[in-house]
């Protein structure tokens, strides 16, 4: 049998099912995703990918004390010490400050997030291991585009008894955790989660569009998404020395933001509710709204568990981070587009699980309960354009299997 057509459309591209199954080998397809390809698996191979899949398990063991943000032990605004990562970084850089403090202070062997190989190709975002903090600083800003995170990942833990803290989108963390509930051998290896909010996971050709605009036709020797400010430009740097950028607003806004996986619209964590500690940008506002003006970076942190409260303690005794008070209730204005997705979502979840024959499963997440904030009239119809795209989406795939 092929792979199932529900997998497929509910694929986010993380490769987790070719990591569990040889039979199963991640391409990237026309329309710029990773999808799994493989000619025949069988039933015990098909339960295991489903069973493993972050596309249809997100499943949260916590209790989630505030309605719309989860877990939340504790809350700030934060920011790297370090001037150098603070401004290299894609927001405030506490992400960052706190993978090198865990490889600094001996608490892991090293860190696993994504990044590029040394070449000029954007498309070769992957798993990386980050041993020292030249290495993590090269891997530190945001890549707005698909990457293989989790395919290699019985071979990397494989290869020696490294400890790790893990860094990544909180599919990445979903996946993650399932991939060690289902193999528990592998569970103490990963010593602490670090997740970076999300808005979805842009296609290949948004990058290549985004380049194009640049209107510059030599070739490409680096993308770089955000950072180096804040939010930092879109920049690309070319064969000939030159250098051509974009604006966060135009870059997301206009070309990016508008080319995201199906899976990401029907997302029931974008907010990290599964890892130790998840940062997002601390917009400034106007008008009630965010405001995107060059500025020092910032981020809000959510501590969600007691590791992570006792990891962000000790990286700020430490020098490694700088915080400030923030009360939870001012998130909704740094991050409208996180709180209305939160509301929204359990209207799209619903039509994803009916139409797969209630193979999604994300449990824990709040969805259900946040999707009755909002007026059932207008649930409604977010729940059929959902359904609509979901319908239509299955149908794509089945014909160009």
């Amino acid at each position: 049998m092929t792979i199932d057509s529900d997998i497929l459309t509910l694929c986010n591209g993380c490769g987790l099912c070719e990591s569990v199954c040889s039979g199963v080998k991640m391409k990237c397809h026309e329309d710029g995703f990773y999808r799994p390809q493989a000619e025949c698996v069988n039933s015990d191979e098909t339960q295991l990918i489903q069973s493993v899949c972050p596309g249809m398990n997100v499943v949260s063991r916590k209790g989630g004390n505030h309605s719309i943000w989860g877990d939340v032990e504790s809350v700030c605004n934060a920011w790297a010490s370090d001037a150098e990562i603070r401004h290299s970084s894609s927001s405030g850089g506490v992400t960052t400050a706190l993978a090198i403090y865990l490889l600094e202070s001996g608490k892991v062997d090293a860190v696993l997030h994504v990044g590029t190989d040394d070449t000029c190709d954007y498309r070769s975002n992957h798993l990386c291991i980050s041993r020292s903090r030249e290495d993590v600083l090269k891997r530190n800003a945001s890549r707005y585009a698909p990457a293989l995170v989790l395919n290699q990942i019985k071979v990397i833990l494989d290869s020696d008894a490294s400890s790790y803290a893990f860094i990544g989108k909180p599919c990445d963390i979903a996946g993650m955790q399932n991939f060690v509930n289902a193999f528990p051998q592998y569970k103490g290896r990963i010593v602490c989660y670090l997740a970076i909010f999300c808005a979805g996971i842009p296609s290949f050709n948004a990058t290549a569009q985004a380049i194009t605009a640049l209107g510059h036709d030599a070739p490409v020797t680096s993308v770089r998404y955000r950072g180096d400010g804040w939010p930092g430009y879109f920049t690309v740097t070319y064969s000939d020395g030159t250098t051509r950028r974009m604006s966060y607003n135009d870059s997301w806004g206009m070309i990016l933001g508008k080319q995201l996986a199906f899976r990401c619209k029907i997302c029931p964590d974008s907010i990290g509710l599964l890892a130790d500690i998840a940062s997002g940008d601390a917009w400034n506002t106007r008008n009630g709204y965010p405001d995107f003006t060059e500025d020092e970076g910032r981020n809000f942190c959510f501590v969600r568990t007691p590791k992570g409260e006792q990891l962000m303690r000790e990286a700020i005794q430490a020098g490694y981070i700088d915080v400030e008070q923030l009360d939870i209730s001012k998130v909704e204005q740094m991050q409208r587009y996180q709180y209305r997705r939160r509301k929204e979502a359990g209207w799209r979840i619903a039509a994803a699980c009916f139409l797969s024959g209630f193979k999604v499963h994300f449990r824990g997440t709040g969805w259900l309960r946040n999707a009755m904030t909002i007026n059932p009239l207008r649930g409604l119809r977010i729940m059929m354009g959902s359904a609509k795209r979901y319908i239509r989406r299955k149908r794509h795939l089945q014909a160009v299997k």
